[in-house]
């Protein structure tokens, strides 16, 4: 049985620039940041000092623009979705989920697959973003080693 590789031996699969904006971006910015790049499913959402400290996933941003459309008891917010709203991240980001190199890919998919995403931040030591492990990148690796 094969060992399960770390997130440092598939680093090459890590998009390097991952999307990110500060807890007091107004919706507006973390929309833009989301469209900059057509992968992207998750900005990530950092302090002051650049420490991640929450994630704003497409479908967070979904039910915040089509709250009306979406039952009550599957909309979770901090604040009013009333429009017009000043939303910032910080009022509609999930707590932080991420993992670091050292850990391994099992690691990934698990916190992947218990929080509903499709792609989980790589942070360093001090919780900065240094990459994004996508599942696109992920299929591809997978397809690639099978020699589809």
């Amino acid at each position: 049985m094969s060992s399960v590789p770390t997130v440092e031996e598939v680093m090459d699969l890590v998009t390097k620039t991952a999307s990110t904006v500060r807890e007091d971006a107004p919706l507006e910015d973390v929309l833009r940041e989301m469209l900059r790049d057509p992968r992207t499913q998750s900005v990530y959402v950092v302090d002051p000092e650049g420490r991640l400290v929450g994630i704003v996933t497409m479908d967070m941003a979904l039910k915040y623009l089509y709250s009306e459309f979406i039952p009550p008891r599957y909309l979770q917010f901090n604040v009013s979705l009333m429009e017009g709203s000043n939303a910032r991240a910080k009022d509609i980001m999930l707590p932080p989920v991420y993992v670091k190199r050292s850990e391994s890919i099992e690691d990934a998919f698990v916190r992947m697959f218990e929080n509903h995403l499709t792609e989980i931040p790589v942070v360093d030591e001090e919780m900065h973003v240094v990459g994004d492990l996508h599942g696109i990148e992920l299929i591809a690796k997978k397809l690639k080693s099978e020699g589809s």
